[in-house]
């Protein structure tokens, strides 16, 4: 999708999500690649971290691990690409920012909501916790590293008020479906039922 994005902005930032736990890619060429195509920073996306249970185990067993998504946020840190990792927990939050992230995004799970929208998930309370042990626990390696919170059922701007209210620390939102999903569904499916009220002659 690079040539579809880079080519029609001008002045914002585009991130490229990377698979860190590709075994059949040289990380650092693809880096340089993603740099010189004209992307300003990297996240690790797809990542492991969404998968659990012995799938999960079997990843990490075999060399697919959560580890090589750390690795990859470092070369890119040391590439000067902003990087902004999803981190699941408070561990992965540390290598991370012990990696160099500028910024930790405490991913929730899928987000909820809309007609594609995962059916389980965390409650906002319990959000407002993972992601405040997750935030201290970057803070605690670099106290200029940006925390936001993303995912599971913080799927609303009223959501991610919620939790930003009740957490320290954490600096906004970074939204995905929340942002190019949920709004488009909705609007579409506002349009397509006026479409269908029309009556005929």
């Amino acid at each position: 999708m690079a040539r579809e994005v880079l080519t029609v902005v001008k002045n914002t930032p585009v991130l490229a999500g990377v698979n860190g736990t590709d075994p059949f890619r040289d990380m650092g060429r693809f880096l340089k690649e993603l740099k010189d195509l004209g992307f300003s920073g990297v996240q690790n996306f797809p990542t492991v971290g969404l998968i659990d249970g012995v799938f999960r185990q079997n990843l990490e067993e075999t060399g697919m691990d959560y580890g090589k998504e750390v690795e990859m946020i470092r070369q890119a840190h040391e590439m000067d690409l902003l990087t902004t990792p999803y981190v699941f927990n408070v561990n992965e939050s540390i290598q991370m920012a012990k990696a160099g992230a500028d910024v930790i995004v405490a991913h929730m799970g899928l987000t909820t909501s809309g007609t594609i929208g995962a059916q389980t998930a965390l409650s906002l309370d319990d959000c407002v916790k993972r992601v405040q042990n997750i935030r201290d626990a970057a803070f605690e390696v670099n106290k200029d590293i940006i925390v936001l919170c993303h995912g599971g059922p913080i799927a609303t701007p009223e959501d991610a008020k919620f939790v930003i209210e009740r957490t320290r620390g954490v600096h906004g939102f970074f939204g995905a479906s929340s942002l190019e999903r949920l709004p488009v569904e909705k609007a579409i499916e506002a349009v397509t039922k006026e479409y269908k009220g029309i009556r005929l002659a």
